[in-house]
Order: C-alpha cells, then structure tokens, then sequence
C-alpha cells in the first residue's frame, strides 16, 4: 500500500509526533493516528478496521519513542527506576485488556475516546504548568502507583497513544512527582503500555477477514518503521528543547489544532 511519497508523509509526521511529545510530553498518537487514518482512506482500506489499524500502528511507533525519550530522560537520571516498573507492569496489564476490549468497538466509538483525550490534551496545554506544593524525592507508594498505571495503560490502548498525556498529570499533580521526574518516569512506563497494546491488537485483529492482502493483525509494520523513523529523532530533538527553552509560546497554537482535529474526530 504504501508508496514512496506516503513513506516520506509518515516520516515526517513521526518526527512532528516525536518533537511534540519530546517538548510537552503531549504527541505520540495524538499525532499519528490522524495522519494514519488520512493515509489509510486515501489507500482504499475498509473503514471497518481503518480506525484500528491506525491506532495499532501508532502504538508500535509510539513504543520506539517512548524507548528514546525514556533513555534521554535516565540518562540525566529523571528517570524513577521503581516507580516507572510498577507503572509499567500495571500499564502494560491494562493495555492488553483494554486492547482486546478496543478491537472489538467500532471505530466510530473509538475516534470518539480519541477525541475526548485530545480535548484532555488542549486543556491540559492551555491550563499550562501548575505548582503542586513541595513535592517529595521519595519513590510514590505502590497502593498510588499501581491505579495510575492502570488508567494510562488502558487509555493508552483505547486511544492509541503512549498514555503520557494521563500519565504525568498523575504523577505531578496527585502523587506530587518533580515534574521532570515524573515525565521521565512516564515516558518510561508508556514503552511497556504502547507495546502491549501493540501486541494486543495484532493478537486480536489477526483474524479479521476485512483487513488488506498481506497484513496480519491491526499494525502496519512498515508504516509504523516509517513512523518511527522519524519519532525518534523528532523525540530526541522535542526533549533537547525541553531542556533548553521557554515552551509557552507553543502552546495555545498546539492546543487550538488539537481541538480543530477532536471536532473532526466527532463529526466527520
């Protein structure tokens, strides 16, 4: 399906994907899953599984970027080795069973969930960065923990994403997580959320009768290696200004295109 100039398309949209969520911790499948679906319909395949396809794919490359970030992240040590465990192992619990749950919703009832976490998404952007007291260098009780990585990794599969953008407000603002840390934690946990959900919808879509000649299960690898051929360095390149630079500038524009998408998402 997938020609030369659509390769180039998905590079690109993996690298805005990547940049985006390197810089607010907010792109991964919020990105990609629109231009997957853009991509899909303009190569003729079903609606039926279309919405599926998109957001399994999305999850695979989403897995390889959250990989790079969280290695840039535990590299300056933001990283909170135990607590990015016990996210992902309830994470990628989560992913498998709301993966299997998601292939066998319409993909209408899915734009849709898509669709509320990007309205999540613009508000979260345009409410900006919130104090939320002094917050301790302790690693968070499991008994918090553990809730936490559930809802990211469910949502994570439901919607096609990384689950960051449930993650860090959860880590930052309820178990009072550094901010950094939390992001570096959560991008680390959402490698092991996006490759369950990949793996669930692959397992689950395996038998659908609808899907295009030679795809085997709702991920279209060479789209999501294209994907991610772009998400990595975009990703790395998003967490270098992080850094770096002021992001304020940047966020109402991302926030007003993402809730241009959500609209499109409910009514088209």
């Amino acid at each position: 399906m997938m020609d030369v100039p659509g390769a180039a398309l998905l590079v690109v949209a993996g690298a805005a994907a990547g940049f985006l969520s390197g810089v607010f911790a907010i792109g991964d499948g919020i990105v990609i899953v629109p231009v997957m679906l853009a991509a899909l319909h303009a190569w003729n395949v079903s609606s039926l599984v279309a919405t599926h396809v998109a957001m399994g794919t999305s999850l695979a490359a989403t897995a390889a970027m959250g990989l790079a970030l969280a290695c840039a992240a535990g590299g300056r040590g933001q990283v909170m080795r135990r607590d990015a465990a016990l996210l992902a192992i309830a994470g990628a619990a989560a992913a498998l069973a709301a993966g299997a749950i998601a292939c066998g919703l319409e993909g209408t009832t899915l734009r849709k969930i898509f669709g509320l976490l990007l309205l999540a998404a613009a508000v979260r952007l345009f409410a900006g960065k919130r104090k939320s007291g002094k917050s301790p260098e302790q690693p968070a009780a499991a008994a918090k923990l553990i809730p936490a990585g559930l809802i990211a990794g469910g949502l994570s599969s439901v919607s096609g994403t990384g689950g960051t953008v449930v993650s860090v407000p959860l880590l930052y603002s309820y178990l009072r997580i550094p901010l950094r840390k939390a992001t570096g934690t959560a991008h680390a946990a959402s490698l092991a959320c996006a490759a369950a959900g990949a793996a669930a919808y692959v397992l689950w879509g395996w038998s659908s009768e609808f899907l295009p000649p030679g795809m085997h299960g709702f991920v279209d690898w060479p789209c999501a290696g294209a994907l991610a051929l772009g998400a990595v360095p975009g990703a790395l390149a998003g967490d270098r200004l992080a850094e770096k630079a002021d992001r304020t500038a940047l966020r109402a524009p991302y926030a007003v295109a993402l809730l241009v998408v959500m609209l499109r998402m409910f009514f088209v």
